[in-house]
């Protein structure tokens, strides 16, 4: 283990960039122990928009958006550096992300290289990769959710989330409005959803904008025959026990149930690098629930979680 790490953030001053900041320099979510390993960073714009010295930093964080993410990669890779993208311009193919966000995809030829950045199912190739690509926040409550079972379900899930304004990059707003958007096929999440988790989705994202931060995914999906013909009971627990079997304790991913003392939401999840997940089994379908911190494992801190990884830090 190195001394000293010096990472890289383009894309310092947005939502993202800061959070990463945060940890790193705070040890926030809990991921990072900064007694014990001292992050130097960099910061890789200057006046004029171009990108400083890059070949000193061991890792470099691209959080930008698609477009500027594409535009940078290139000559942060050739400086020696890993790259980190928050961005989604290598978590899919050229034709889905052309697709999907709009954009013609310049630099198709790194797609060969770049590890889809979930640690909980990738962590192996993670290690050896100099190019990730961090999964999106709606994404991996769903991906971490309805992976371990993807063989004991049939059809379309349908997803039903709420997320904080800072998902937006936006602070809260004094009056109420929820507000769902891009509904059905048409959210730039559903081809990385329906990819790493196995399972066609439809989707609905809904958007609270006098909360600041958090993700409450539901999921509604047919059992498998098999499953359909258990009792609901039988096949609740066959359920969280894949779920559970799935991932480590170093994954963060915990199977939870409600009780008189304890109703799991948001707030057990927000800030921390943890995800919950709830099942009940009704009428031959499974029912779930997933509750992250968008701002840190649906971004930031499993960014930093991939840094590790990348370094060999765990």
């Amino acid at each position: 283990m190195k001394d000293c790490y010096k990472v890289g953030i383009i894309g310092y001053t947005g939502m993202v960039g800061q959070e990463l900041i945060r940890i790193f320099e705070t040890g926030a979510y809990g991921i990072l122990d900064i007694e014990k390993v001292k992050v130097e960073i960099a910061y890789k714009r200057n006046s004029t928009g171009e990108i400083g010295k890059l070949n000193d930093c061991d890792v470099v964080y691209l959080a930008t958006k698609d477009q500027a993410s594409l535009d940078s990669v290139e000559e942060v890779l050739a400086a020696g550096c890993k790259v980190i993208d928050m961005s989604g311009a290598f978590r899919l193919n050229k034709e889905k992300f052309e697709k999907w966000y709009g954009i013609e995809h310049t630099k198709p030829e790194l797609f060969d290289m770049a590890i889809y950045g979930m640690p909980a199912i990738n962590r192996d190739k993670i290690k050896k990769a100099v190019l990730v690509a961090n999964p999106g926040c709606y994404a991996t409550s769903v991906i971490l959710a309805l992976n371990p079972i993807k063989d004991m379900v049939v059809g379309e899930a349908t997803v039903v989330s709420t997320s904080g304004n800072s998902g937006a990059r936006k602070s809260t707003e004094d009056i109420s409005d929820d507000w769902a958007y891009a509904y059905g096929h048409k959210h730039k999440h559903v081809p990385e959803m329906t990819m790493y988790s196995g399972v066609e989705v439809n989707f609905t994202p809904v958007v609270l904008r006098s909360v600041f931060k958090g993700i409450n995914t539901n999921i509604r999906v047919k059992l498998c025959d098999k499953l359909a013909g258990m009792s609901s009971g039988d096949a609740r627990v066959l359920l969280e026990n894949a779920i559970k079997n799935a991932y480590t304790e170093a994954d963060g991913v915990f199977v939870v149930r409600d009780s008189k003392e304890v109703s799991y939401g948001t707030k057990f999840v927000n800030d921390t690098n943890n995800m919950c997940i709830k099942v009940n089994v009704e009428d031959g379908y499974a029912y779930i629930n997933s509750c992250l911190d968008n701002l840190g494992k649906g971004a930031a801190s499993q960014a930093v979680q991939n840094f590790k990884i990348m370094c060999g830090l765990e």
